[in-house]
């Protein structure tokens, strides 16, 4: 076979191998980058926001309960400026399926306006803001998820606990369910997600809203509502009531209650709801933009069914902010979301459209050369085949046949016709004659016979030489 004839099934097989990677690809090479990398940790700032039908200002524009009023004749609910800040890393157990986050998050105040005055407390609760401290709230929060889905994966020695204080003692969280810190990879907005909401530690599911743009990142905006849920229920590392979720003031401290004494004490359970968005890159699962709004609040609690109305619907504020990613933050994590799409788009999208096409174009060309088939040299004069000579013709010695159909136009005597038995042999004049008499023909014209004899009626032979019993003698 020769080089050429071999062009044709080579194409098809480079065609058949690129197709199959430009198949593959999105299916083996795509999975591999779509995991939760191993070497994760980034940090956000959160900054207060003022909401419409906020009480706040620009510059304080959440309100936070001053702890410093709860040794004084009533309690007083301050503009304040918060900076919630968080920081993501991964840590053991961590394997090829799954990784373990751990996020440390703390909110702390900037500016808090006090009796009118607006001040920036300190970090050791003595100067500035005086018994209230810069650090209003911090947690650590541990959870094992899977590396593709960012569901839980509590099982086979994962974690789920969470630190509500200064020491080292950690809640075990074993129900724990839905998203945090990220998303699956290829996030469809058609899905029904849920999202786990550490401060009440309850699950609440996601509804996509729309889609939008942020640092040059197509994100899905995805929307939580966080029903109430009463955070002195929970239980502390201790097994008891976490701290800070309640308070047990008299009433008169809470402004008075109709025919309730002023000097009852009466306890109070701490509240909280929260409405959450997020914004999501689907291709990686990367959060852009996190916006939460934030609202804790005292309600008495233990009081009955027929307790005045005004004790029922009492309500104290502890915390009512909206905390969203600063501008720095949003570029930061949009860079992120891009450096993890890159190699997935890469070897998802644009190499299987690449190998695809030249798959398919070294395909095409391979069956046609196929069927065209290899190109065969047609016979010639002097050709290679001893058994189908081509033989031309002189048009000086050609035979022809006249309508009476003996051979003619030519006035010599003979008329020499090609050996077909030579090879490359051609008519007269075109090659070497033969001496063979059988090529010399008498050429016979008319109707009578030409050099021939009658026959002797006593047969062949003379007189002299046949027999009286010759057979064939005529009697």
């Amino acid at each position: 076979m020769s080089v050429r004839e071999l062009v044709g099934p080579v194409l098809i097989f480079i065609g058949a191998l690129f197709v199959v990677a430009a198949i593959a690809m999105p299916l083996y090479l795509v999975g591999q980058f779509q995991k939760t990398p191993m070497d994760t940790d980034y940090t956000t700032v959160s900054t207060s926001q003022r909401t419409d039908g906020s009480s706040g200002s620009q510059a304080l524009p959440a309100q936070i309960l001053n702890r410093c009023s709860l040794t004084s004749s009533k309690p007083e609910v301050s503009p304040a400026n918060l900076t919630r800040q968080q920081r993501v890393v991964v840590v053991k157990p961590a394997n090829s399926d799954r990784v373990t986050f751990q996020a440390g998050t703390s909110v702390r105040i900037n500016q808090v306006q006090i009796s009118g005055e607006t001040v920036t407390p300190s970090s050791d609760s003595t100067s500035g803001g005086g018994c209230l401290g810069a650090l209003l709230s911090a947690t650590k929060d541990r959870v094992t998820t899977n590396r593709t889905t960012g569901a839980p994966a509590l099982g086979g020695g994962g974690s789920s606990e969470v630190q509500l204080d200064s020491s080292d003692k950690t809640v075990t969280i074993p129900d724990r369910r839905g998203l945090q810190y990220r998303f699956p990879f290829d996030t469809d907005k058609g899905k029904n997600y849920i999202y786990f909401d550490l401060a009440s530690r309850t699950t609440s599911p996601l509804k996509y809203v729309d889609s939008t743009e942020i640092n040059g990142v197509k994100v899905d905006h995805f929307s939580q509502e966080v029903p109430e849920a009463n955070l002195a229920s929970l239980k502390d590392a201790n097994g008891g009531v976490p701290q800070g979720t309640q308070l047990t003031q008299s009433a008169s401290w809470y402004g008075g209650f109709p025919g309730i004494d002023g000097k009852q004490v009466l306890p109070a359970d701490l509240y909280r709801k929260t409405t959450r968005d997020l914004y999501v890159d689907p291709t990686t699962g990367t959060i852009v933009n996190d916006r939460e709004r934030v609202q804790e609040y005292f309600k008495i609690s233990g009081i009955s069914d027929d307790a005045p109305d005004a004790l029922k619907n009492f309500s104290l504020t502890n915390l009512d902010a909206t905390f969203a990613y600063d501008q720095k933050t949003q570029e930061q994590r949009a860079a992120d979301a891009k450096d993890l799409a890159s190699p997935i788009k890469l070897w998802g999208r644009w190499m299987p459209i690449v190998f695809g096409i030249l798959g398919v174009l070294a395909l095409a060309a391979g069956i046609v050369l196929l069927l065209r088939g290899p190109r065969r040299t047609p016979a010639t004069a002097g050709g290679e085949d001893p058994y189908y000579p081509v033989a031309t013709q002189d048009t000086d010695s050609a035979a022809t046949r006249d309508d009476s159909g003996a051979f003619g136009g030519s006035d010599d005597a003979t008329s020499t016709f090609p050996d077909l038995r030579k090879r490359g042999g051609g008519a007269s004049g075109a090659g070497p004659t033969d001496d063979d008499a059988t090529q010399n023909i008498p050429r016979v014209t008319g109707d009578e016979p030409h050099g021939w004899s009658e026959p002797d009626e006593n047969g062949p032979g003379s007189a002299e030489t046949r027999r009286d019993d010759d057979p064939w003698k005529r009697t």
